[in-house]
């Protein structure tokens, strides 16, 4: 197939900071705002970022936030036909002319790599790829971990002294509705780490550069994410059919249990994302139940809601667990219906992590204590309360805390597993491109983290199936590129992966009726 009669999933592209006018703070609120207080530590996405900056190859050439190229163009917000099947069928390799594209270079045209880098050659050059460079670019994407399409694409760019704005098409002709339920297999529940900030089109966590795959509706509507009324809708947690899809496609992939990231400040948008989670789950079920990751890193922030500048102090037990408390953990177990909570041995489970902002972490027991409390006295259960390793400098958090984690697994080389009070947690990642967040418009080298296909996570079930509990960390962070949900290019070893690669591995290794 040619250039035309591609189905596109593309968005303006600009330099990050650009995108963050005045008006434009105004009108995102502190979610907009926080991006220029920049990235938040130890690995965890942050939840202020509306950039349009890309992760790739190519030096000087291919986008607005590297090197004042042209932005990108839609493609026109209309939705797409689809056709639903029973499997996912590639669209046919690419076979037409080889001319210069018009306006922006797909990087997602073409499916083998010989195919791809004639594509991406031609629509770069408007010449046929000399055969060497097939050859080696070929070589690298089937066997060099860390190269990407968009490094070739990016390096064309940079050598014919282009900047080129980029596209995403979806490489699949057909899409796979994924409704099945899960028969249990192991007595181990399994959840992830789900990112609800994203605010597509082409702002908060959704730029197209920004992200190294990409969900359908991130550009335009959809009808994946069509519910009552609505046809087609965007990859957005104010839309009900967002959490309908993710909530069908988690059950499918076998999970149990979904740790939505809660910042704080993102409690208060409009419209309310935990009532489109209560509309969805109406309709999903409360197949996957939903429990609280309590991450603190909008406190302190001067790009923060007036409420939040200020942190917790850790040493005044009291105030911090009232404040923490009622900030955070109370509204959001107030406005989550409570069918859905997930609950671990009765209890309701949370997450607590460490971003830094709230200190001193070695008298961190007596607040998390406190919070328990007030918990039991509102709703009658004592929480499950998993917490970060940085709190255990309080030694008293070894009585306190239910179980432990460490977030970034990569980094420490291991999963991380504890087991505390006769329960076993296992916490992992197992896949990591950070690069268009961290370094937009770089190409990747083999000192950057790169990690594309589905090899570690198969490892990390396997090692966790005597776990009571394990933990993957992410659903569907765009820009960590830790997400293993339902994207439709993910691509390794020369080859695109279905759209549910990651998701069938976790269904085979938790489902009785998996096929």
């Amino acid at each position: 197939m040619g250039l035309l009669g591609r189905r596109f999933e593309v968005h303006p592209i600009a330099l990050l900071c650009r995108i963050f006018s005045a008006r434009s703070i105004a009108r995102f609120g502190w979610l907009g705002a926080s991006f220029i207080a920049g990235c938040g530590p130890l690995g965890t996405a942050t939840p202020g970022i509306d950039a349009g900056a890309a992760g790739g190859a190519g030096g000087a050439g291919g986008h607005a936030g590297d090197s004042g190229g042209p932005p990108s163009t839609t493609d026109g917000g209309t939705a797409p036909d689809v056709v639903n099947s029973s499997v996912f069928v590639p669209r046919p390799e690419f076979s037409g002319p080889c001319v210069i594209a018009p306006g922006a270079v797909d990087v997602n045209l073409g499916n083998a790599p010989e195919g791809f880098v004639r594509a991406a050659h031609c629509q770069v050059n408007g010449t046929e790829p000399p055969a060497g460079v097939v050859e080696m670019w070929s070589a690298q994407l089937r066997t060099v971990a860390h190269v990407r399409r968009i490094d070739v694409v990016r390096t064309f760019c940079r050598d014919a002294g282009r900047s080129c704005a980029l596209a995403y098409s979806d490489p699949w002709a057909t899409d796979v509705p994924l409704t099945a339920r899960c028969q249990k297999r192991l007595g181990r529940d399994l959840g992830a780490v789900f990112m609800f900030f994203s605010d597509c089109p082409a702002r908060v966590n959704c730029a197209m550069d920004w992200a190294n795959t990409h969900s359908l509706g991130m550009a335009s509507p959809h009808p994946r994410f069509a519910f009552g009324a609505t046809t087609a809708d965007y990859y957005n947690p104010k839309n009900a059919g967002f959490w309908h899809r993710q909530l069908l496609d988690a059950r499918w992939a076998g999970l149990q249990f979904l740790l939505l990231n809660v910042y704080g400040p993102d409690l208060a948008r409009t419209p309310d994302p935990l009532a489109m989670l209560g509309e969805a789950l109406g309709q999903a079920g409360t197949d996957v139940k939903i429990a609280l990751f309590d991450d603190p890193w909008a406190w302190g922030k001067t790009s923060s809601p007036a409420a939040w500048r200020t942190a917790p102090n850790l040493s005044d037990a009291e105030g911090a667990a009232q404040t923490i408390y009622q900030m955070k953990w109370k509204p959001f177990y107030t406005r989550v219906p409570r069918e859905a909570w997930h609950l671990f041995q009765g209890r309701p489970f949370i997450y607590f992590y460490n971003a830094g902002t709230l200190t001193p972490l070695n008298v961190s027991a007596a607040v998390v204590s406190r919070m328990k409390q007030l918990f039991e006295q509102d709703f009658g259960l004592i929480p499950f309360v998993a917490v970060d390793n940085a709190y255990f400098q309080d030694a008293g958090m070894n009585e306190v805390g239910d179980a432990r984690f460490t977030w970034d697994t990569l980094r420490a080389g291991r999963k991380s597993r504890t087991t505390m009070k006769g329960a076993t947690l296992d916490h992992f990642m197992v896949k990591w491109d950070g690069l268009g967040r961290d370094r937009p418009g770089a190409i990747a080298t083999s000192t950057d983290r790169i990690l594309k296909g589905p090899a570690l996570l198969d490892q990390m079930l396997a090692s966790s199936e005597d776990a009571n509990i394990a933990v993957v960390a992410t659903w569907n962070d765009l820009g960590e590129g830790t997400g293993i949900e339902r994207n439709y290019d993910y691509y390794a070893e020369g080859a695109w992966l279905p759209p549910n690669a990651f998701m069938q591995r976790t269904r085979t290794a938790q489902c009785a009726d998996a096929p």
